[in-house]
């Protein structure tokens, strides 16, 4: 399968546990939860891309897309809060999306596993590091005598990458450009994300679109190719958008969730930092300190 089928996963948005009664009396475990323990599993596969509808499955619980030939993961993966573990291994991954930080932080992923894929490595002569975090020559973690401490389970910040802008066509800027660095949207930027929600989108035939200027043309389908994607927001900000302002990529050591928390980072143990790509809306959605 090198798509997946337009509607093929709407119906699982429904699915739900049917009640255990059997006969009375009635016992205590009829009330509880009927939310279905979801899982998806689409692994050994040939997917080039992700349809938006897999993120509308908000009880999703273990997700696999291990063996196909994703090249990214879109930034909505984020709305599957109740995720708990993930298999992107095998796939043509460069970087993760930030977002799945976000899920290990804040949501409930306990478990990432990404190895093998063709990611970025930090130690690469061409990997560009703006600041880091931890010293280059001492990737360890922390030293610690006794019971682990917290710090030795968490994601470790180690590096952050040169952030590159865009203009409000999506061009990239010369490092040396005078910008102002307000987060203000332009008026373009509100009308493609306007325009990427409304139900109108889907019915402009390509055929129409051919005649539209050529600017007007990349933008709507950039807008197109969010909204299939499932639409994306700020990883600063958390506002939506359309067209990036700035990108970066952050360095985290998450060794403890890629072997499903079984165990604490050993004391001064090597760290092994993951690729996350972060996005911005506005020229002044950029990480501290950079």
């Amino acid at each position: 399968m090198r798509t997946i089928p337009p509607g093929l996963l709407r119906p699982l948005q429904h699915l739900t546990k049917l009640p255990t009664i059997k006969e009375p009396p009635i016992s205590e475990e009829v009330y509880s939860s009927l939310e279905p323990f979801l899982r998806l599993f689409l692994a050994g596969n040939a997917l080039h891309s992700i349809t938006s509808e897999l993120f509308e499955l908000d009880t999703l619980r273990v997700l696999s897309l291990r063996n196909n030939k994703l090249t990214q993961i879109p930034p909505a993966i984020r709305k599957l809060t109740m995720l708990q573990e993930v298999n992107l291994s095998v796939n043509r991954l460069h970087h993760l999306p930030w977002e799945l930080l976000f899920l290990i932080k804040k949501g409930d992923l306990k478990h990432l596993t990404v190895r093998p894929n063709p990611l970025l490595q930090i130690e690469d002569p061409g990997t560009d590091i703006a600041h880091w975090h931890i010293p280059s020559d001492e990737l360890k973690s922390c030293i610690y005598d006794g019971p682990a401490p917290e710090e030795a389970w968490a994601p470790v910040h180690v590096a952050t990458g040169p952030v590159t802008r865009y203009n409000a066509e999506g061009v990239t800027l010369d490092p040396t450009d005078s910008v102002s660095e307000t987060r203000v949207p332009s008026l373009r930027e509100v009308s493609l994300l306007s325009f990427s929600r409304s139900s109108y989108f889907d019915l402009i035939p390509d055929e129409e679109m051919a005649d539209y200027p050529a600017l007007m043309l990349r933008l709507l389908r950039a807008a197109r190719e969010v909204r299939a994607a499932g639409g994306r927001s700020c990883s600063v900000c958390h506002r939506g958008f359309v067209l990036a302002r700035t990108e970066w990529i952050e360095w985290w050591d998450c060794s403890t969730y890629e072997n499903g928390l079984k165990g604490p980072r050993a004391s001064g143990e090597l760290l092994r930092p993951l690729p996350f790509r972060r996005f911005g809306c506005s020229v002044g959605c950029v990480p501290g300190g950079i």
